[in-house]
């Protein structure tokens, strides 16, 4: 193909390649804009159930909703969960989650919030017990399955704590030989015996998604160019027949 005075022709290699390359980020920018839709979603979602007052769960009720806002009454249990890996303002530390056993003798976890820890982590960091709370108000958050960790999830570290690696109820419900609800609780703000709590909806909001996707989409249009560019030959008019 001539144009503008160019011969382009391009191998069968090279546009294979340039193709695949292409078609990869532009499904990497496609991927991105629905993850900000789900984004969307999930923020809308939380708006509007936090408008709503908290209602009081009780073991029966259908499960809550994500991000509803409920009131449980129970016995706090003296087991202390040790959530690794936790981060708050660039300081290393753990979410500190406690079992409240319901009146049908199960457990709902409750995250009471965030400590500091000992970035050597010899040493477990310092806080206090929760009292033996009957209730207890916060918001309820299912985990992702999707994690996946390396070595052992969950390291007894005395009688009555543990350190786990992620919230997964089937390995929390076999350290406390009692079956655990499949939500958590984030305690609320203004509660009593929490930590730091600061629960955001989402890890990335949609805007850098989407600005993401925007990147991506810029990549696929450099290949293009650099692919034209490169196959793009000028005719010698000296030569030209």
């Amino acid at each position: 193909m001539i144009l503008f005075n160019r011969r382009f022709a391009p191998g069968w290699r090279m546009t294979t390649l340039a193709l695949l390359t292409m078609v990869f980020f532009i499904a990497l920018g496609v991927w991105q804009l629905q993850r900000a839709e789900e984004k969307k979603e999930i923020l809308t979602a939380r708006t509007h159930l936090a408008s709503q007052s908290p209602i009081l769960w009780e073991p029966g009720m259908p499960k809550p909703k994500q991000y509803q806002s409920i009131v449980v009454q129970g016995k706090l249990l003296p087991t202390t969960l040790l959530l690794d890996n936790q981060h708050y303002q660039h300081q290393f530390g753990y979410h500190v989650l406690t079992p409240m056993q319901l009146n049908d003798k199960a457990v709902v976890i409750i995250d009471r919030g965030w400590v500091r820890a000992d970035i050597s982590r010899q040493q477990l960091p310092e806080f206090v017990n929760a009292t033996k709370s009957l209730q207890v108000s916060g918001e309820a958050y299912y985990p992702s399955d999707k994690h996946w960790v390396l070595g052992q999830s969950l390291e007894k570290k005395g009688v009555n704590i543990a350190i786990i690696e992620l919230v997964d109820t089937q390995i929390i419900s076999q350290f406390l030989h009692k079956s655990v609800y499949p939500f958590i609780i984030h305690l609320d703000k203004a509660a009593a015996d929490g930590f730091v709590r600061e629960w955001p909806p989402v890890s990335i909001l949609p805007e850098r998604h989407n600005a993401y996707a925007l990147q991506w989409f810029a990549m696929a249009l450099v290949m293009l160019i650099i692919f034209v560019g490169l196959n793009a030959k000028k005719i010698d008019e000296n030569n030209k027949t």
